[in-house]
């Protein structure tokens, strides 16, 4: 063996051929098993479907645990919209309180940085619509207690879960 680094090089070439392959594979499989996720439509009767088959529930177990599941999961996918919004609002004012503190050239780029990272996640979202990330991308939508300039706190009282009937949406801020 006259040129071992021949050698090396072949290995290191299937090496990372192999690793882009692993990856790229990995990617799609990532992509179908995020947009093959159950909606919230769907918790209650996943979770029935996983207890009854896992318990073996009986017909009157399942008629009394239906409300139980589904208020419950009612109020998760509550506070996921909740906890949703909140972010959005937490990025946003991240963002304008950056982009005050840019010249004009620094803003174009930031912006662009923003455009390119909201075009990222399409493309790992597929099937989802453009969604408003940063200073004016249009228009927004915002959930139960999103006003956007209020600083970081506790939740109010009467927004605990157990403060409030499981029906009822998280209340609305009272003004910061």
């Amino acid at each position: 063996m006259d040129k071992p680094w021949k050698i090396a090089l072949v290995l290191l070439g299937i090496f990372v051929a192999g690793a882009l392959t692993g990856g790229a594979i990995s990617v799609r499989i990532a992509r179908k098993m995020f947009a093959a996720r159950p909606g919230p439509e769907q918790w209650t009767p996943l979770q029935m479907k996983r207890l009854a088959d896992r318990l073996e529930l009986t017909p009157e177990q399942t008629t009394l645990l239906h409300p139980i599941v589904r208020r419950n999961m009612e109020e998760l996918n509550r506070l996921r919209t909740y906890s949703f919004a909140e972010t959005r609002s937490i990025v946003e004012r991240m963002h304008r309180e950056i982009v005050g503190t840019l010249t004009p050239e620094q803003r174009s780029k930031f912006e662009q940085m923003n455009k390119e990272l909201r075009e990222r996640a399409l493309r790992f979202q597929p099937g989802r619509g453009p969604r408003p990330f940063g200073p004016g991308d249009g228009p927004r939508r915002f959930g139960p207690g999103s006003d956007r300039d209020r600083p970081m706190r506790e939740r109010p009282p009467g927004d605990k879960p157990a403060d409030r009937p499981a029906d009822a949406p998280p209340p609305k801020p009272s003004g910061g």
